[in-house]
């Protein structure tokens, strides 16, 4: 008989619980996305005949308003059937069909997906800013040697509370007033213990690298935040087998002071296979935790195979409450709907013309490693890959690639200057080739998802 024995209760629970988040997210995604074109189709006269969350066969379903809302078998899509959406001739006379609505209508049903996925995101955010987000603090961590920091008097564990008057809480405020400020002197007010102290530092022009590997100028100080708070141990690991815990402080590594990320690299992660000391503050007390980072073989930037220490942690700094009312939440949610939406589309750009590879193409397991990953640290953190993947998915709708949004709305714009609609073989081909670049999408995706598993 096929024995289960080996599969703990807890390794049970922990997958159900990922897959539950992922499940649920996934859910939410697709029903904005469907609600999205049904409320739009409703808005315009449209007849909506089935409104379904999956795909395949029905689990249940019930009819209401002249719709069937089904739940079917297989989660990952969704879909909205309206009457006359496959063109036949007839169909354009028909009340309430989809091919006999004006072209700005059916557009408009069309894009209403997307963008009930951009606004869900938004909403996420404002609840989120309304409620408030552990975001990172100023305190000062490694400065670098020569830096315009160093010069002033900087030391480590400063906390920077105003620049040129203007008071300041989060780490991503410093950076923009920095990064746009070359060459310009700033007041930086510091509490120092008990004291507070003022230093001129004037950001020094230097070349950064972005995200995407871009090169771009921007004002400079030369510090990084102080990190030594572990917030994640991830399950299995070499800091889960050593013992490492949520709360601990990373004060050393084989003696070796530990400031931040820039740190622990050289300290631990370049030291595969090799025994360290971990000296961590708990509850008050230091103590010494012996620990192997776990050898892993990667690719570096110039796409070398280098050997690296697998550790399996997160680490944080100082973390203080980013909150605000409610229309300051409302201001705030667009500006973070705004910069992921910049962000995605470069990646979309990017990974279009070839410059990011097509490894880093995901599919529902990463998608499933994703969500569980940010359930395990917390509700919070879960709804907000689900406002980014929101974006990600309403975006992605917009390409046009025929079978998506983003096809339907290319074909009514090309309507609209014709003056009237695409062949019907021209839209049989279309979808060919749409349906044939999905699935090819799909089988890389899942290559790749599984590559990353066995890799």
């Amino acid at each position: 008989m096929f024995e289960l024995s080996f599969i703990s209760p807890d390794a049970i629970f922990q997958f159900g619980f990922k897959m539950l988040a992922f499940l649920g997210g996934l859910a939410a995604l697709i029903f904005v996305h469907e609600l999205g074109h049904f409320l739009a189709a409703r808005k315009f006269g449209v007849v909506v005949e089935k409104f379904s969350l999956g795909f395949g066969p029905k689990i249940i379903s019930y009819k209401s308003g002249g719709t069937e809302f089904l739940l079917s078998a297989i989660p990952l899509g969704g879909y909205v059937k309206m009457k006359g959406e496959d063109y036949e001739a007839d169909s354009r006379n028909q009340e309430g069909s989809f091919a006999a609505a004006p072209v700005l209508h059916r557009l408009a049903i069309a894009f209403a997906g997307p963008l009930f996925n951009i606004l869900f995101a938004i909403a996420i955010y404002w609840v989120v800013y309304l409620v408030g987000v552990q975001t990172l603090g100023l305190v000062t961590g490694n400065i670098r040697p020569e830096s315009p920091a160093l010069a002033a008097g900087l030391q480590i564990g400063d906390k920077i509370v105003e620049i040129d008057g203007k008071q300041v809480k989060f780490w991503d405020q410093l950076q923009k007033i920095v990064h746009a400020s070359p060459g310009k002197s700033l007041d930086f007010k510091v509490e120092r213990g008990s004291s507070l102290l003022n230093f001129a530092i004037t950001p020094v022009s230097e070349e950064t690298t972005d995200l995407f590997g871009d090169k771009k100028t921007v004002g400079l100080i030369g510090i990084t935040p102080l990190v030594q708070n572990i917030t994640y141990v991830k399950e299995g690991s070499a800091a889960d087998r050593a013992g490492l815990q949520v709360g601990d402080q990373l004060l050393k590594v084989d003696g070796k002071p530990i400031f931040g990320w820039g740190d622990l690299k050289p300290a631990a992660v370049d030291q595969p296979g090799k025994e360290l000391d971990f000296r961590i503050l708990r509850e008050g007390q230091e103590i010494i935790i012996a620990l192997t980072p776990e050898p892993k073989e990667i690719e570096d930037e110039q796409g070398k195979k280098v050997e690296i220490g697998v550790i399996g942690i997160g680490m944080s700094g100082e973390m203080v409450e980013e909150s605000y009312g409610v229309f300051g939440a409302i201001e705030r949610s667009l500006e973070e709907t705004g910069r992921l939406i910049y962000l995605i589309a470069v990646s979309i750009k990017k990974m279009v013309v070839g410059s990011i590879p097509a490894d880093s193409i995901g599919g529902p397991i990463l998608i499933f490693q994703v969500f569980g990953d940010r359930a395990e640290q917390g509700f919070n953190e879960l709804i907000r890959i689900t406002a980014l993947l929101s974006i990600n998915l309403g975006l992605l709708n917009l390409l046009p690639i025929p079978v998506l949004d983003g096809g339907h709305i290319f074909f009514f714009l090309i309507e609209m200057v014709k003056g009237k609609p695409l062949s019907e073989r021209s839209r049989e081909r279309a979808q060919q080739v749409g349906i044939f670049m999905l699935l090819s999408l799909m089988v890389l995706a899942f290559y790749n998802d599984i590559m990353r598993i066995i890799g």
